[in-house]
């Protein structure tokens, strides 16, 4: 195996999803000998999308925002996509049973029939205020605060919350950084043509294209520290060596592969993180009863409704695939039937006669939208581990709860940069220093 001058070892990347590829795409360019372990027959985690009688299912709903680290780290990369933004129509409001045309800024908030005049004079002074708002002094204030403070109306309360559940898929406001929050309420997204298979593949590709080295079926089980390296030894206890090894993973994951699972930060980063949870419905349809209600936001339930085919290429020609979401609180444990017969009442309210039109479904009932929240106790993104592992050189981690920049997704891209240019500004410094000088050059 041949190896980067700078280094003896290759690098090893645990986890084939995102942060993983996109780290394996970075480093094979970078000339550096990478191995990618993922335990799963294909890589892509929660960016797999399965593609069945010309329908593509996400699991739950994706959206990809526009102008963050995701957007970058692709573009860095080569990797295309094609997307398109939300319908600007067809999106309520449910509250009380009720439809009512969603306001999604000051022009449209007059006559909605769910706000009272009071509410929306207030609400429309919530978004002028919102355009001047120094999101990076609210990252350690929680939304809920934050709301107490500055929204006296129960009705614009309860809007601003259905947004931010939207953004962040998390329904803790007492948890959840305001700054964070706050930030992402007007962000742009696109829904992605053929689903975000679309990515997985196309980083794959990348990666691979570059030289990088993907395994899957292997599970790594643990990683010993040998010498000034690291040893990764998989399942069936194979050993690695390694220079440098890149933990794409969950942090429980993480914590459990070093020094079995004792290791002080590793241990203190996953018993902080608390995950949020959706449950989800995808629906295929032959076709729409009700092809005017394409979005509905529940105000009085955690509740989300979208038709992502009427912008983005998910179902055949006069298809559609729905998307269905129930925001479950930490530690909330709701049935799973009970989640979906709600989700089903959704549907008979929003698109009567649904059922005769079905062509397949697929329900997760507690499915991780984000490894962690992104807590204001400790400090929002400023606050998240990572991507360095204190005491532990050339050990990282990457993911959608490590690095101070982007949420979900755009967590997952930029941790992963982050860890890379880290990983490879190091073994550059290590190469100079190891250098003869000028001086000793002469002799």
């Amino acid at each position: 195996m041949t190896t980067h001058p700078d280094i003896q070892f290759p690098v090893i990347i645990v986890g084939g999803g995102l942060s993983g590829l996109s780290a394996a795409a970075y480093l094979a360019r970078a000339g550096y000998t990478v191995l990618l372990f993922e335990k799963a027959s294909t890589p892509g985690g929660r960016a797999r999308t399965r593609e069945q009688n010309g329908f593509f299912f996400n699991q739950g709903a994706h959206a990809f925002r526009l102008h963050g680290p995701g957007e970058q780290v692709l573009n860095e990369l080569g990797v295309s996509y094609s997307g398109s933004l939300p319908q600007p129509s067809g999106s309520s409001i449910i509250a009380d049973g009720k439809l009512h045309p969603l306001p999604t800024g000051a022009a449209s908030l007059l006559g909605t029939g769910f706000l009272t005049p009071a509410a929306e004079a207030e609400l429309m002074r919530v978004f002028g205020l919102l355009k001047h708002l120094n999101v990076e002094e609210l990252q350690g204030k929680s939304l809920q605060e934050w709301l107490e403070e500055k929204v006296q109306h129960l009705q614009v309360r309860q809007l601003l919350l259905a947004r931010a559940r939207i953004s962040t898929y998390t329904d803790a406001p007492e948890l959840l950084s305001a700054g964070l929050a706050l930030s992402l309420l007007s962000r742009q997204v696109i829904y992605l043509d053929g689903g975000w298979q679309t990515l997985v593949d196309n980083l794959r590709q990348k990666a691979q294209e570059a030289g990088a080295r993907l395994i899957t079926h292997s599970r790594v089980k643990a990683i010993e520290i040998a010498g000034e390296g690291y040893r990764v030894r998989l399942a069936d206890d194979t050993p690695y060596e390694a220079s440098a090894v890149l933990l794409a993973t969950d942090p429980e994951t993480a914590s459990a592969l070093v020094a079995n699972g004792t290791h002080e930060t590793l241990s203190r980063w996953a018993a902080q993180a608390i995950p949020a949870r959706v449950a989800c419905l995808d629906i295929a349809l032959r076709s729409l009863k009700r092809a005017e209600n394409l979005a509905a936001l529940c105000i009085d339930r955690p509740l989300y409704y979208a038709v992502h085919s009427a912008s983005a290429h998910l179902a055949p020609e006069g298809s559609a695939l729905l998307h269905l979401m129930n925001y479950l609180r930490p530690g909330e444990t709701e049935e799973p039937d009970a989640s979906r017969q709600e989700l089903e009442g959704l549907m008979d309210l929003l698109q009567p006669g649904w059922r005769a039109e079905v062509v397949e479904q697929s329900f997760l009932p507690h499915m991780i939208a984000s490894n962690a929240i992104v807590q204001a106790r400790y400090g929002g993104l400023p606050g998240r581990p990572g991507p360095e592992v204190p005491g532990l050189p050339d050990l990282y981690v990457a993911g959608d709860w490590v690095g101070p920049e982007g949420e979900k997704a755009d967590a997952c891209f930029a941790s992963s940069r982050s860890a890379t240019m880290l990983m490879i500004a190091k073994f550059s410094d290590r190469q100079s220093a190891s250098l003869p000088s000028s001086s000793d050059s002469r002799g």
